[in-house]
């Protein structure tokens, strides 16, 4: 990773995880499957936690959607946007309301967030293929973002 320094990431007194921290074992409700799916190592992995009435959150989603969703969509890398306690119901009709086309999954009762965090969304994750933490977001920061498109385009590169 030469043009991104990891080190900028973003730390707070809720986050559980540090740069190079390996990926929690985590599973989500899929919505359109209407089953479990769990999170592998093998692939650059990007969960982004947010829930429906969070503002800053519909932001990030927004950027996600037309930033770095089209690069994801053709790669062997998996993105997942996570309502934070929501149901598969909720997050189906948030998502089609809005007209989001991001691959969504629900995390009803908190069990996944709560390997990453105590609080606070939204929140990115962005995992290399050994399963390492290398960036974590808080909050929507155009800054934060853009290092993350850059991050994604490193891991391209290797």
């Amino acid at each position: 990773m030469n043009t991104v320094n990891c080190m900028e990431m973003i730390f707070d007194d809720y986050s559980y995880l540090v740069h190079g921290d390996k990926l929690p074992e985590v599973e989500f409700l899929s919505l359109d499957k209407g089953q479990a799916y769990r999170v592998k190592r093998g692939h650059t992995v990007l969960l982004s936690f947010f829930i429906i009435n969070c503002k800053h959150c519909k932001h990030m989603l927004e950027y996600l959607q037309e930033e770095i969703w089209p690069d994801f969509q053709a790669s062997r890398r998996l993105l997942l946007v996570v309502g934070r306690g929501h149901t598969p119901e909720e997050l189906r009709d948030f998502r089609d309301t809005g007209n989001y086309i991001l691959p969504f999954a629900a995390d009803p009762e908190r069990k996944n967030y709560d390997l990453f965090a105590e609080k606070k969304v939204p929140r990115n994750y962005l995992f290399n293929p050994l399963g390492q933490l290398i960036y974590q977001t808080r909050g929507f920061d155009l800054d934060q973002m853009s290092t993350l498109q850059l991050l994604l385009q490193d891991l391209d590169g290797e």
